[in-house]
């Protein structure tokens, strides 16, 4: 059974979102959806995008979030919880789970959280077993 994974965040932090995808998929791991080639702004290529976006939650077995996010990124965090998919949330420290207030999603029991400068991919490969 394949091993999938959604990452959510600012469409600016593209570079990290790659890198952690290229390590998960060294452990066996998939990306159902990259959105990085998400460059057109009409609204008929963003309802595609939001199409899309939703589809690749729909078909991850794991949400990966880092903080901090951009619009979409609690959109995704609902709708995995709506669908009852594990997440797993980045922070890189206290502070920007805080500020600009703390969002209650963000300590769901759905939701593992993460605080730490950089991600360390072995905690978050066991936060996927």
């Amino acid at each position: 059974m394949p091993k999938r994974f959604f990452v959510s965040s600012r469409k600016d932090r593209n570079a990290e979102a790659d890198a952690l995808s290229a390590e998960l998929t060294k452990h066996g791991w998939e990306r159902t959806y990259a959105w990085k080639a998400l460059d057109s702004e009409t609204p008929e290529d963003l309802a595609k995008f939001a199409v899309a976006e939703l589809e690749g939650v729909r078909n991850a077995d794991f949400l990966i979030v880092l903080l901090p996010g951009g619009f979409g990124t609690h959109v995704e965090i609902g709708a995995a919880l709506a669908l009852g998919k594990p997440i797993i949330l980045h922070s890189p420290d206290q502070k920007t789970l805080k500020e600009p207030y703390p969002c209650p999603f963000h300590y769901h029991p759905g939701v593992k959280l993460l605080i730490s400068g950089t991600l360390d991919i072995d905690a978050l490969l066991a936060c996927m077993s």
